[in-house]
């Protein structure tokens, strides 16, 4: 009995090799999803320079990476938690990729705490916040170019879009 049952589960193994062996199928080309037009909308990037909060990695060494903020659409709704760094050790604000339109951001600033800033977000164009004090606009440009925070810091350049709050 054992015999013919080894003989059986060797011929459909041999058969199950001799499938493997064949030649190659030759496929079409792969390549990405066909666009969807009805889904695409066109984006722009955000970067926000937050407040910074100063981290200890180590024996005397700092890392001031920035603090996350939340992005609300122009209904007020949230859009998105943006963390703002990928780790204690990134100094570097996050660079968003946003659909175009009117956004308001909450984000903490270096001298007000919590801040509430309405962005334009333009179509392959970049909109930066400056909330760190870091920021110092060209010296050659009209006041009201700008935005500024009640004590006369410059946080950004002044857009002709107003959102519908305004």
């Amino acid at each position: 009995m054992k015999i013919k049952i080894m003989g059986i589960a060797g011929a459909a193994f041999i058969q199950l090799l001799a499938g493997c062996a064949g030649a190659p199928y030759a496929l079409n080309t792969v390549g990405p999803a066909p666009i969807n037009t009805a889904a695409f909308k066109p984006a722009g990037n955000l970067r926000v320079y937050t407040a910074t909060e100063s981290h200890e990695v180590g024996d005397n060494t700092y890392y001031y990476p920035h603090t996350g903020y939340y992005i609300y659409t122009e209904s007020g709704k949230l859009f998105k938690y943006v963390p703002n760094n990928t780790a204690v050790v990134d100094e570097t604000p996050a660079c968003v990729v946003v659909p175009s339109g009117i956004y308001t951001i909450k984000a903490q600033s270096d001298l007000y705490s919590t801040v509430t800033v309405p962005v334009v977000i333009q179509e392959n164009r970049t909109t930066e916040v400056h909330l760190d004090s870091g920021w110092k606009p060209p010296l050659n440009v009209s006041t009201n170019q700008l935005v500024y925070l009640p004590n006369g810091e410059a946080v950004g350049w002044s857009s002709s879009i107003k959102n519908s709050s305004e």
